[in-house]
């Protein structure tokens, strides 16, 4: 293993073990190692992000059998797993006890070696969904209602390939997308009604074709919008001109539909952005954050304070690289925590503390490397132990753990203070989220030694092009819910194209009531797209692009004198925009300037 460091003025510079790149330790960051007592680690931050993403499977769904009552299950495992997989009523219930898989530390074999096979016998919980009804396609679901193929929601109803929500109604294909209803099509949306195809919007009602606008209603084409109606394509207009507009377009059309797009994202080209999404923030850096205080490099969070290298976090505080994750203090490396304390290197834990190593654990304290163990304490490998016998044991395995470390298969080395080996997840790289921020293909998932699984065969056939599907969504009749439609992508764009996809009753339904066309691609392939609307969790250093009375690129042009006058601009930020990407960033003065 070769971790070359070095110090400097602002830390200290070390060798990533996967990716070979220089990093920085900061000095905040060993400021909370030492509160963690963990040692610094050995692997980037991309690279630890990429790692625990490994063990994330959200959207990859597998019919299989419930391993103890052995009735039909949706699960996040297929059908032939090492370990036992049961249902929910079964993990949940007294019919068996984690602690009957418990063992002796072996001080002869790495304690990953270890772990991997104790994971390989504790029965794994197929899927959590959570006081949910009719909502069986779902996953990281919490107290759901009618609910299809939408992953990591809660208090949702009537929807459809949904990600990332919070009391969504009647809606279909929205992601980062919060107590809205009737919507189609959204990407960081909150608080709108009966809106289509917005990216960053807040209060938006009646509309469509809107980006990083608030309260706005009856707007069709828009940027940076401020409490405005009746505008259309960036043009104000009055209510009756504005009616006669929208009255001659067919928004049912699918062509209607690509040919606004088109319009939009020429718009967007056109208007200037706000170099991060941050509201409420003090020392922040990173997006789409909210009252936030002392984050670096944290995105889609709020209520944070102290947090660093982490996305999709909320009301927490002291803490590090760690996703999905909610009400926790003092964390490190971890993903899918909530209501959590003192914890690290752990997953799927929830209502713990003082515990390390942990996965598919509950209301425990003083764990060391077990699995699935509920309502308890002191255990080593699901090994139970007096408090005075944990306390001297786990100091010795630490020890070990740097005396023996784990290596994989590609020589990389984890000692104590290394989250588990992406080569220990349960998962097939490309079912988990490490795909969706890192994806590879098969050949380079094989050549980086992470695991791969073909698609499962299907046991239907098309029955219908997409491009035989009705272009206005009036002529399409509810016989189109008994096809099976070829995917329009066919499985060529590296979007996990599921290569064909049915139309439910339900989104029938709501297609026509919204006055929306038939999608021609599948739940997949649209997800990744509207992914591909957001930036990639990463920040780089940039110069704010105004250049005095215009963008630097003379596209935009502003309306008002900002501070720096007729110069260009000198202020720098971190965004998460490129250098190389065509939209004209502005800091936050010159966009206050442009957009009241």
């Amino acid at each position: 293993m070769n971790t070359e460091t070095h110090s400097t003025s602002s830390g200290q510079a070390k060798q990533c073990q996967n990716c070979k790149n220089q990093f920085t330790v900061e000095p905040e960051d060993f400021n909370f190692y030492e509160k963690m007592k963990v040692p610094s680690p050995t692997f980037c931050p991309e690279c630890r992000r990429q790692r625990r993403g490994a063990w994330r499977n959200e959207r990859t769904l597998h019919r299989r059998e419930c391993d103890l009552c052995h009735k039909s299950i949706i699960g996040l495992y297929p059908q032939g797993t090492v370990f036992p997989v049961y249902c929910n009523e079964c993990w949940f219930s007294d019919k068996w006890e984690a602690l009957q898989f418990g063992q002796e530390y072996d001080f002869s074999k790495p304690f990953f070696e270890q772990f991997k096979g104790l994971g390989q016998k504790v029965p794994r919980l197929a899927i959590w969904v959570q006081q949910s009804a009719n909502s069986e396609y779902t996953n990281q679901a919490y107290a759901n209602k009618n609910a299809y193929l939408s992953f990591a929601l809660r208090d949702s109803e009537d929807v459809a390939y949904v990600t990332r929500a919070v009391q969504v109604k009647r809606s279909l294909d929205v992601t980062y997308t919060h107590h809205s209803e009737f919507l189609y099509q959204t990407v960081d949306c909150d608080k709108s009604y009966k809106s289509r195809f917005i990216e960053g919007g807040e209060g938006c009602v009646e509309s469509g074709f809107l980006s990083n606008s608030r309260n706005c209603q009856n707007c069709f084409g828009g940027v940076n919008l401020r409490s405005a109606s009746y505008v259309f394509f960036g043009e104000q207009l009055d209510k009756n001109t504005f009616n006669e507009k929208i009255k001659a377009l067919s928004f049912g059309s699918r062509k209607v539909q690509q040919e606004l797009t088109e319009r939009f994202n020429k718009l967007k080209l056109e208007s200037i952005y706000r170099f991060a999404k941050l509201t409420n923030t003090s020392n922040c850096k990173g997006d789409h954050l909210s009252n936030a205080k002392n984050c670096h490099w944290v995105f889609d969070g709020f209520e944070l304070e102290n947090a660093r290298y982490s996305s999709w976090v909320f009301t927490s505080k002291e803490i590090s690289d760690c996703y999905g994750m909610g009400g926790s203090e003092f964390v490190y490396e971890g993903i899918g925590v909530e209501e959590v304390s003192n914890t690290k290197f752990s997953t799927v834990t929830d209502g713990s503390n003082h515990v390390q190593y942990t996965d598919l654990c509950s209301a425990s304290s003083h764990l060391f490397g077990c699995v699935g163990l509920r309502n308890k304490q002191y255990c080593i490998l699901n090994k139970q132990y007096t408090k005075e016998e944990y306390e001297a044991l786990v100091p010795k395995i630490i020890a070990h753990m740097d005396e023996m470390p784990y290596t994989d298969a590609k020589g990389r080395v984890y000692k104590y203070g290394e989250f588990f080996p992406a080569q220990l997840s349960p998962f097939a790289y490309n079912e988990t989220i490490a795909q969706e921020n890192f994806p590879l293909t098969k050949e380079q998932a094989s050549e980086q030694g992470y695991a791969w699984r073909e698609l499962e065969g299907k046991d239907y056939k098309p029955t219908k092009k997409s491009d035989e599907l009705a272009d206005d969504i009036k002529d399409a009749t509810s016989e189109i819910t008994k096809e099976v439609i070829e995917c329009g992508h066919g499985g060529s764009c590296g979007h996990q194209c599921s290569t064909a996809f049915r139309i439910t009753a339900q989104e029938f339904e709501l297609y026509k009531q919204m006055n929306i066309p038939l999608p021609v691609t599948c739940p997949n392939c649209r997800f990744y797209e509207r992914l591909a609307l957001r930036n990639p969790l990463k920040l780089w250093k940039r110069m704010c692009q105004c250049k005095g009375k215009q963008s630097e690129n003379g596209v935009y042009q502003n309306t008002i004198e900002h501070f720096h006058k007729d110069q260009s601009c000198s202020n720098e930020f971190e965004t998460s925009y490129a250098s190389d990407r065509k939209e004209i960033v502005y800091c936050e003065q010159c966009y206050q300037a442009e957009v009241i």
